[in-house]
């Protein structure tokens, strides 16, 4: 056997050795950990039922294996048992302290005159700012989909992760602004209404520095 043959068999053996004890390669990255908090509603209607299912649903739309794991409900929950009706960046340290988590969702949905307005915020906790994704629904059958919608676009804006849900946002968004130019040749270089830029989604600095 060669010099560099066994200084190759060694190598191999301290790789396996290492991936055996740790039961990850040695190269592996750990997970980014986020926590959704439950959501405010405002409403003159009961929808108690409402937070626990956008947690489920933000919990699986952001949860990416070896990339984003997503805290349990459950977990967060305990520690909100403390923190009943305290300011926002309390509730945030809080969370992020106790469960680690680099990234905290806190949001809302308010009722407005029969439709609903879905306001959620994304705070990195390390760099001290936010990022706002807003959302509209007509009635409460639709927030599904809706709180779907924000998570494709937390995925892709945050993690650049590009989803069905996220390909599909986009398809309809290049169709309305084409609908939009040939039925207005006039005014090629304005945006219709309602129509969003990427440019208008992106951090801001977080007022409650902690």
């Amino acid at each position: 056997m060669t010099q560099t043959q066994s200084a190759g068999r060694i190598i191999t053996a301290v790789i396996i050795t290492a991936f055996m004890l740790t039961g990850t390669p040695l190269l592996a990255k750990t997970p980014t950990t986020f926590a959704v908090l439950p959501f405010t509603i405002n409403a003159n209607k009961d929808m108690s039922y409402v937070p626990k299912g956008i947690s489920r649903m933000f919990y699986s739309r952001l949860s990416w294996p070896d990339k984003v794991q997503v805290i349990k409900p459950n977990k967060i929950a305990a520690v909100l048992k403390d923190f009943q009706g305290r300011p926002e960046n309390e509730i945030v340290k809080a969370v992020a302290d106790k469960t680690g988590s680099q990234y905290i969702l806190s949001g809302s949905v308010t009722q407005v005159a029969g439709s609903f307005s879905i306001d959620a915020r994304v705070f990195d906790i390390e760099n001290k700012r936010y990022m706002s994704f807003f959302e509209q629904s007509k009635e409460s059958d639709d927030l599904i989909e809706r709180v779907d919608r924000i998570a494709a676009s937390i995925n892709n804006k945050i993690f650049e992760r590009n989803t069905l849900t996220w390909n599909k946002m986009e398809q309809e968004k290049r169709k309305k602004l084409n609908d939009y130019k040939r039925k207005n040749p006039q005014h090629l270089m304005k945006l219709p209404p309602g129509y969003q830029p990427d440019e208008n989604v992106g951090w801001k600095v977080w007022k409650y520095l902690f």
